[in-house]
């Protein structure tokens, strides 16, 4: 079966050849996944994530080739059965890889999520802590408060 590379449109010698293209960027894909969810589990920020570039590459070349095969019903002309047989385990594996990285990386953003609260918290709290003008124009500490408190007793 001839058909023509997604690449250059040339004509590609066989269904093997796209099988085994789309298979390979599968593998590199699952291989880059992988190492971004090992540094996410390590604790590192989703936006330190040096993959997501390469990995959005990868994801847009193995959409494109994975069409073409689609397409052209390469993976059942595929003559050597093993190639397609491990074709479509990576493709079950990637779905595996890829539904642990969207967990990791919504863990990822609400520990961000959870640091930028506690930021903003201490913030807060230190500006409440800090001294206000008394209306003799001077500096008064947190703690002068005149006023009654909440057991009527005089501050």
């Amino acid at each position: 079966m001839s058909t023509l590379s997604v690449e250059s449109c040339a004509p590609v010698s066989n269904a093997d050849l796209s099988v085994a293209k789309v298979t390979a960027l599968i593998d590199e894909l699952i291989a880059v996944v992988e190492e971004e969810n090992r540094n996410l589990a390590r604790g590192m920020p989703a936006s330190l994530s040096n993959s997501t570039a390469r990995k959005t590459a990868l994801a847009e070349d193995v959409e494109r080739w994975a069409m073409h095969v689609h397409r052209h019903d390469l993976g059942n002309a595929a003559a050597d059965r093993e190639m397609r047989d491990h074709l479509f385990e990576q493709v079950r594996r990637l779905n595996t890889v890829m539904d642990e990285n969207v967990s990791r990386l919504r863990q990822a953003i609400a520990a961000s999520q959870r640091r930028v609260d506690a930021i903003m918290q201490a913030v807060r709290q230190d500006m409440a802590s800090r001294g206000t003008y008394g209306e003799n124009g001077q500096v008064a500490g947190p703690r002068a408060v005149t006023g009654w408190c909440s057991k009527g007793v005089r501050a």
